[in-house]
């Protein structure tokens, strides 16, 4: 489930279109099984900020760690270090809310409801592709 939020694809089903109309554009279902990403719980966001701090951080930590074991001069490693504090968090939005995603599905399996309240999205008519694209 993670591999597949990595990709930028739902974590349950794999849809390619998975919660977003655009890049930064978020649906409240996924568009192919129609499961919500919120799943009725509050402090989804929350996850999602999480692993946006963990892939932000993470990508500085191992820039520095690489410069400073290859000597980079510091002015260098400021400037590359500013770059992924800017960019990473921005490129990486939609992947946020797609491994948070796969994060919680591993956590907390989805129950009857969210079913139930994926197939009443999906009969009305609302997914924009069909599953197994």
């Amino acid at each position: 489930m993670l591999v597949r939020g990595l990709f930028r694809r739902c974590a349950w089903c794999g849809g390619k279109g998975s919660f977003f109309t655009s890049w930064y554009g978020k649906a409240d279902q996924c568009q192919t099984c129609g499961l919500s990403w919120e799943r009725g719980y509050e402090g989804f966001e929350l996850g999602a900020a999480t692993m946006g701090v963990f892939l932000t951080f993470g990508s500085i930590i191992v820039w520095m760690i690489i410069s400073v074991s290859v000597g980079i001069n510091l002015l260098p490693l400021l400037l590359v270090a500013g770059f992924l504090a800017i960019t990473v968090p921005t490129v990486g939005y939609p992947l946020t809310y797609t491994i948070w995603f796969g994060v919680d599905l591993t956590i907390r399996k989805p129950n009857a409801d969210d079913f139930a309240a994926a197939q009443k999205w999906l009969d009305a008519g609302k997914p924009s592709e069909t599953p197994g694209q």
